[in-house]
């Protein structure tokens, strides 16, 4: 379930925020624990997604939370990206089981915001297939933490795993 270099990244990055003689470190509103607990329920978050599930089993999510998801498009100039819960439903209603890790890569925190940056590493079956596959997401999420728990106010997530040139990347742009 939970990601397997999880601990390693955030045990790190309190050694590089320690080691690097910041004043920041000790006026942070948000403890270890508290990053813990957030990692967590990333980790439950992504396992209900993956199992057809859109529902509180992951962070809160605010009522104007903004999305980039991984299937791509722009919302029109001016209108944010909000998340539709209705649609987030039917997306995950196509998932049909598998498995999961988050592989943390870095994670900020400013007051009572933390951003985590992740790959998510899941295999999925879809749409009633037997077969699971691959479904890999580089992932940026960004969450305030409240008096009632952790609230996803932006997520972003693509799937553009491998490395491609110029000219490619220009090529899905058409």
């Amino acid at each position: 379930m939970a990601g397997v270099h999880r601990a390693k990244a955030w045990s790190k990055l309190s050694v590089a925020l320690r080691s690097t003689g910041t004043k920041r470190w000790t006026s942070l509103s948000i403890t270890e624990a508290e990053i813990a607990e957030l990692a967590d329920l990333i980790d439950k978050g992504r396992d209900a997604w993956i199992n057809g599930h859109f529902d509180d089993r992951g962070p809160m999510q605010a009522e104007d939370a903004t999305i980039f998801g991984p299937f791509g498009g722009v919302a029109p100039k001016g209108v944010a990206p909000r998340v539709r819960p209705d649609v987030q439903r039917k997306i995950a209603g196509r998932f049909g089981g598998g498995s999961g890790s988050t592989d943390i890569v870095r994670y900020i925190v400013e007051g009572d915001l933390v951003v985590v940056v992740y790959v998510d590493r899941s295999t999925v079956r879809f749409d009633g297939d037997d077969v699971e596959t691959p479904w890999m997401l580089r992932t940026t999420e960004v969450f305030r933490r409240q008096a009632g728990g952790w609230v996803r106010i932006h997520r972003h997530a693509d799937p553009l795993m491998h490395f491609r040139d110029l000219d490619a990347t220009r090529k899905l742009l058409d």
